[in-house]
């Protein structure tokens, strides 16, 4: 294979472009970025993706080099988990609004800022470098700022179908099944966001009553085998997808429930199957 035969993911072509992958999604979708499927996965050939870029420069008059320094990532991390920590709501605010002002997008700030700064937060924790007050506080604060972006993910027109999100029973953190409701919405999907601490007994009626077609449930820590068969009987009929730390792939798929890594992988995954 010589190099401009070379393949890339959807998500590497958008590492290159400084994009977020649902960006580079709608380029491909509009015809803009060519892409194929294989093995089930959107693919960039190396040579359509420097076409791409050489277009856009010229279109734009801005070179890959010269994209602003929202692009650098660890730095806003580091900086944004200094203020969880401390409790500096106010702050932490205002750096997220410069990122956005910057030209980022908020499902980026979701995925390459507040994902990591909560679990560098989280391990702190399991560390005893910080105490639970200071964690759930850090937690509060990111759910505010979710809060202020959601309407970023709001997409008018036709629904593609009716998804309900939740979190795992018996974890009382909800930020990362909100995510994912978030992106869910984005990609045009009508979604029931049921939050934390949903019996299983409750989703099973709840979900008699909402026509639902898929199920996401994020699991943060460790779940207990009948957990997941009570799920997938909750949830007959419908496709349950898990993911989160606490997901056990060699539970959960011989019950058949797909299990995903992040927002942008779930995404892509109804995109082929729904």
């Amino acid at each position: 294979m010589t190099e401009t035969d070379e393949l890339l993911t959807l998500q590497e072509a958008a590492d290159e472009l400084k994009v977020h992958y649902m960006t580079a999604y709608r380029w491909v979708r509009k015809g803009d970025l060519e892409a194929f499927k294989a093995g089930g996965r959107l693919r960039v050939r190396r040579e359509a993706l420097e076409a791409y870029i050489t277009a856009r420069q010229v279109a734009t008059g801005v070179g890959a080099s010269e994209h602003g320094s929202r692009r650098d990532w660890p730095h806003h991390v580091d900086r944004l988990c200094d203020l969880l920590v401390r409790g500096e709501a106010q702050e932490a605010n205002a750096v997220v609004r410069k990122i956005i002002s910057d030209g980022a997008t908020a499902g980026e700030v979701y995925t390459r800022l507040l994902t990591p700064c909560l679990h560098h937060i989280g391990e702190l924790w399991e560390r005893g470098e910080v105490n639970v007050a200071i964690e759930h506080r850090a937690t509060e604060i990111c759910t505010g700022i979710m809060n202020r972006l959601s309407e970023h993910f709001r997409r008018r027109g036709p629904r593609r179908g009716v998804a309900v999100t939740l979190t795992a029973p018996g974890e009382d953190h909800g930020v990362a099944s909100a995510m994912i409701a978030d992106f869910l919405r984005a990609s045009g999907w009508e979604v029931h966001h049921l939050g934390t601490n949903v019996p299983i007994d409750d989703l099973r009626l709840f979900l008699d009553i909402i026509p639902a077609h898929v199920v996401c449930v994020s699991a943060g820590q460790q779940l207990r085998p009948q957990v997941y068969e009570d799920l997938a009987a909750a949830c007959a009929g419908r496709q349950l997808i898990m993911g989160g730390r606490g997901t056990d792939l060699s539970i959960a798929e011989p019950l058949g429930i797909t299990v995903l890594e992040d927002p942008i992988a779930l995404v892509e995954h109804l995109e082929e199957t729904a």
